[in-house]
């Protein structure tokens, strides 16, 4: 069964947007998930266990999609004194991050350990069991790697930062941190220079190993667990903005309902659907306050735009295998005449997917509320479009199929895009829950 993704390198590229969102947390996500399969390694060898945990690692702070301001984000990387409302806002992206992955197999066992991840060994014991084992692992790396990087940003040494890192791991032994897992980290790897190195010299090498890690750990999806993972990753993309959250998923509707009008076959529709989930991945660069902004851009501010579909196109080298997909997805904003971005393609070097894909975002733009702009009725859309068309910006033949099928193919999108809108009122409750 071909995929078209390395699953592998798409958690890993997913789990390091956390750090594009806030540079503050560059790389927290892959040292965390490093310490804490290290130290589940030594309890068993379940690959099972072993996978949750690595993955649960890279995911623990996917949750901060809904913190509104870098301080927010930063409260993750404090070691104590935590008002009350600080740490409410601290046990928010956890529970995020579970109402997120929690409906999808692959990540249902990963939810329960990311919702619990910042609860103590007190808590723990009282729990009775309903906090996972895992969860406390992940507790222990994530204080392990935010000590660590506290010390190192301010020049300490690697060995001097270590040695007072174990006093204060033993300091909180049997109340903040399970006792089990402490004694195992400090009896059996603390002390190694080269998990240290590893986690913390330059140049590093640990995304590269991270991926290695966690291909060694045989993830297997049948092709609809594989589709609801590229949707899942589809929506964290999009509800960085409110205004963006259903963007993508009205994007890949419609143009799936497009390339079926075109004759393309299964597999292609399958992949057109996984180009237009992932066809803004490079938004996530690109600052809340420029895709928000009610006002025109600056020169500069539109430059900065632009720039995401280049993002895009270097996002998706690193874990898509298919070559459709990579052009359908990254040239979505290529024009017949040339003047399109990033790359300044001619007509000739325009495929079929990337010219649906084009109509299709422009339409469903167009139609959506913006900071900008009230969304158009579909004649004033298909007004627009026929004009980009004798323009030579888009393909004629494409505009001339959606008006001849407009009522069906808008009726689609509104469908995925009332799906993807409910999840992300619903998030956004719960979000509101903790504030």
């Amino acid at each position: 069964m071909e995929l078209f993704v390395d699953i592998t390198n798409l958690l890993v590229t997913v789990s390091s947007l956390s750090s594009i969102l806030n540079s503050s947390i560059q790389k927290h996500n892959l040292r965390v998930s490093f310490l804490a399969f290290s130290i589940a390694n030594k309890i068993s060898y379940s690959v099972e266990f072993l996978r949750n945990v690595a993955v649960a690692g890279l995911l623990h702070d996917i949750g901060i999609l809904f913190f509104n301001s870098r301080e927010q984000a930063e409260l993750l990387l404090k070691e104590s004194g935590l008002s009350k409302e600080s740490e409410k806002i601290i046990h928010l992206h956890a529970y995020v991050g579970y109402e997120l992955l929690r409906h999808y197999p692959l990540f249902s066992k990963v939810a329960r350990i990311i919702k619990h991840h910042h609860r103590t060994f007190n808590e723990y014991v009282e729990a009775k069991g309903k906090i996972p084992l895992s969860s406390q692992l992940i507790l222990l790396a994530d204080r392990i790697d935010v000590y660590m990087s506290n010390r190192i940003e301010s020049g300490v040494s690697i060995s001097k930062a270590v040695e007072s890192l174990k006093k204060k791991i033993s300091a909180g032994r049997g109340s903040i941190l399970h006792p089990r897992l402490v004694d195992i980290f400090l009896n059996h790897l603390a002390d190694k220079e080269a998990l240290w190195f590893e986690l913390y010299a330059e140049p590093s090498y640990l995304e590269e190993n991270i991926s290695k890690l966690l291909s060694s750990l045989n993830f297997r999806l049948s092709q609809r667990e594989f589709l609801k993972v590229i949707n899942l990753f589809g929506y964290i993309i999009d509800f960085k903005s409110e205004f963006t959250a259903t963007h993508s998923s009205g994007v890949a509707q419609t143009a799936v309902q497009l390339a079926s009008m075109f004759s393309f076959s299964q597999s292609e529709l399958k992949k057109m659907r996984i180009a237009g989930l992932l066809h803004d991945i490079g938004k996530i660069v690109i600052p809340s306050e420029v895709l928000e902004k009610p006002d025109r851009l600056t020169e500069e501010e539109f430059d900065l735009m632009k720039s995401h579909v280049f993002h895009t196109y270097k996002l998706l080298l690193r874990f898509v295998s298919d070559s459709n997909i990579l052009e359908w997805a990254s040239y979505h904003h290529e024009k017949l005449n040339g003047k399109g971005y990033p790359f300044k393609l001619r007509a000739n070097q325009i495929p079929m997917g990337s010219r649906i894909l084009a109509v299709a975002d422009v339409f469903t733009a167009l139609t959506e509320e913006r900071p900008y702009k009230k969304g158009m009725t579909v004649r004033e859309v298909l007004n627009i479009l026929k004009k980009m068309a004798e323009n030579r910006e888009l393909d004629y033949r494409v505009v001339n199929v959606l008006e001849e099928k407009v009522d069906i193919i808008n009726r689609g999108r509104q469908i995925a895009q009332e799906k993807a809108r409910k999840f992300y009122e619903k998030l956004k409750e719960k979000a509101l829950q903790f504030s």
